[in-house]
């Protein structure tokens, strides 16, 4: 009994500080190794320039006219026009040409080479800038032949940067000009779920017409100047954008300086913060996507219309809440819902290295089981 007190008293505990000088180093080991990984095998994670990558974008546009025509409150392209589209990213002293593309619209101002005729029966695909095929050669035309074999006139029914309700405003404006619709596949990524109807303001259209025109801090789209100019326009926007005495965050510095471990980070957050909501508790414009869906199931019947989900490139660990609760709306409402995160097999090598835009093989692959999924709809 002595011997047991005597050995208890000589037992020694490490001091509590003493604790904190393991984790800090092995907590600083963790975070060389996500970066040091990620560099080796997902690059891309860790190629963004700052967590305000956004707003180092440029977008630039050539063609006919203010490139965009309104129709209603929803927008196409100008018909029958060949447009170039060019999308930079400048740093504090440089910039980086994402990519640089060029594509037609046809007679209603859609992204596809054919004209559309009245009439004829067709099968429309709806969507965002994933769907137009935003930064390379619109993969449109890799689908269209497969959807003539089905018997259907292809009509290419995305438009960048819109959402649910807007793309049943769109399909209302087609049928209206005797585009019949007999099957429909809708494209979406999980942004889509939140985005509300728009089309182009004056300040936009004035800018599209002449970049002199443009607000330099605060357009969504530019004119491309003659190209010998346009590392002085880059330049005179990083300007009006990052002034010097702009502050820098504790955040932007931390995702300039450690990026994977700042997604990893992020993409957690994301998935703790986010609010656990059902259907019935979405958020307003929510909402009107929600009933969007549940009206073009409704005009064409469950088995006339089906829904492909794709990844965007910060969702390599799942899709964002949004996207969850658009896949419960769908299904909710009765619609055939494709799971485009395991049937399309895009990988962050599928994007660009700076933009959240699928590259050319990327597109690929979304041709690819896009054209799967038709050939299933056209069977039902």
């Amino acid at each position: 009994m002595i011997e047991d007190r005597l050995s208890s008293r000589r037992t020694w505990s490490p001091p509590r500080w003493a604790s904190w000088l393991l984790i800090i180093p092995s907590a600083i080991v963790g975070i060389l190794l996500v970066e040091l990984l990620c560099r080796l095998f997902v690059p891309s994670i860790a190629e963004r320039p700052d967590a305000n990558w956004w707003e180092r974008r440029v977008m630039f546009f050539d063609g006919a006219g203010t490139i965009f025509q309104n129709r209603g409150d929803i927008f196409t392209y100008v018909p029958n026009s060949e447009i170039r589209g060019l999308t930079a990213y400048f740093s504090a002293h440089d910039y980086t040409i994402e990519y640089d593309y060029r594509f037609r619209t046809n007679n209603f101002g859609l992204v596809q080479d054919a004209d559309l005729v009245p009439g004829q029966d067709s099968l429309l695909l709806l969507g965002d800038s994933f769907t137009e095929g935003q930064g390379a050669d619109p993969w449109f035309r890799l689908a269209r032949p497969a959807i003539e074999k089905l018997g259907y006139q292809a009509v290419n029914g995305g438009v960048i940067g819109t959402g649910f309700e807007q793309w049943l405003r769109l399909e209302q404006y087609l049928s209206a000009q005797d585009i019949r619709v007999r099957k429909l596949l809708v494209l979406f990524i999980s942004d889509d779920y939140h985005r509300a109807v728009w089309n182009v303001q004056p300040p936009v259209r004035d800018c599209l017409s002449d970049i002199s025109h443009c607000d330099l801090n605060q357009s969504l789209f530019y004119r491309l100047p003659p190209i010998q100019q346009l590392a002085s326009w880059i330049a005179t926007i990083r300007a009006a954008r990052m002034p010097p005495a702009k502050k820098v965050s504790l955040e932007s510095r931390a995702r300039t300086l450690l990026p994977a471990s700042y997604q990893v980070y992020d993409a957690l957050n994301r998935r703790l913060r986010a609010p656990k909501a059902s259907p019935q508790e979405e958020r307003p414009q929510e909402e009107r996507s929600h009933a969007a869906i549940a009206t073009l199931i409704r005009i064409y019947g469950p088995q006339n219309v089906a829904f492909l989900h794709l990844p965007q490139k910060d969702e390599a660990a799942g899709p964002w809440e949004e996207g969850l609760r658009a896949r419960r709306a769908i299904e909710g409402t009765g619609g055939k819902l494709y799971y485009g995160f395991k049937l399309c097999g895009l990988t962050p090598a599928d994007y660009y290295r700076i933009d959240s835009h699928p590259n050319h093989n990327g597109y690929a692959k979304i041709a690819a089981c896009a054209v799967d999924v038709i050939n299933q709809l056209a069977t039902r």
